[in-house]
C-alpha cells in the first residue's frame, strides 16, 4: 500500500518497498517536527 501511495508507476521490488518505507518514515518525521514548531510557537516556547 505505501509503495502504490508514495511510487505508484514503480513495480513491487524489493527497493521499491524498502524506498516507500524509507519516504513514510520521512514524512512522519517531518510532519513530527513541523507539528512540535507549532506548538511550542503557540505556547511561546523557542
Amino acid at each position: 500500500m505505501l509503495r502504490r501511495h508514495f511510487l505508484p508507476h514503480e513495480k513491487d521490488d524489493e527497493q521499491n518497498l524498502a524506498r516507500a518505507g524509507w519516504l513514510y518514515k520521512s514524512q512522519r518525521e517531518n510532519l513530527e517536527n513541523i507539528i512540535t514548531n507549532a506548538v511550542c510557537k503557540a505556547f511561546g516556547g523557542k
